[in-house]
């Protein structure tokens, strides 16, 4: 049995859950079709649909094909959309534009040189399913909104990272890029 005392908690809890479901229906009545319309469009591809997608998965990327001197780095690619790049410090998303093809973005923020880059492209696996062909460009964009740089576009070559056996001590991955390091900087003497 309820006191008058907590009857009126009671209501002023309804009233006010009801304020609030009434001011989230009204913001989203005040949304614009054309952004319902892209959230629909992104939520078309379901992580179950994604998850079967050929590019989910590990990845070793040469990123500039055939240049010695830039180092090979790993992409990760998530049945949910996100990609992250952890040696190159980039984080972003991907989207299947086909059963075989995707378009991603990448951003990379230089804290101490006040830029950023977004890396913008294409991805195409082979019919195997162990290595894809990316096309992409760069722009790097200073803190106050400017362009500063911009690559033309390029191509990379990924391969898809395999469980490798324990007793594979001793042994390379399989079609790993080579690089040459650059060398260590100069320390200058005092």
């Amino acid at each position: 049995m309820m006191t008058p005392r907590q009857a009126l908690v009671l209501t002023r809890r309804a009233v006010l859950t009801r304020l609030g479901l009434a001011g989230t229906g009204a913001a989203l009545a005040a949304v614009s079709p054309r952004a319902l319309t892209s959230r629909a469009s992104a939520q078309d591809a379901s992580p179950a649909a994604m998850a079967g997608h050929p590019l989910v998965g590990t990845w070793i990327v040469d990123r500039i094909v055939g240049n010695p001197n830039d180092p090979p780095t790993t992409n990760v690619l998530t049945a949910d959309g996100g990609l992250a790049d952890s040696s190159a410090g980039a984080d972003g998303l991907w989207e299947a534009t086909g059963p075989n093809t995707a378009n991603f973005t990448l951003i990379v923020i230089d804290v101490q040189a006040g830029t950023y880059s977004m890396i913008r492209g294409s991805l195409e696996v082979d019919a195997t399913g162990d290595t894809a062909t990316a096309s992409y460009s760069r722009t790097v964009v200073a803190a106050d909104g400017t362009v500063v740089d911009q690559g033309a576009e390029a191509t990379a070559q990924y391969i898809r990272l395999r469980i490798e056996p324990q007793d594979a001590v001793g042994t390379p991955l399989a079609n790993f890029p080579a690089w040459t390091p650059a060398p260590p900087a100069a320390t200058p003497r005092s």
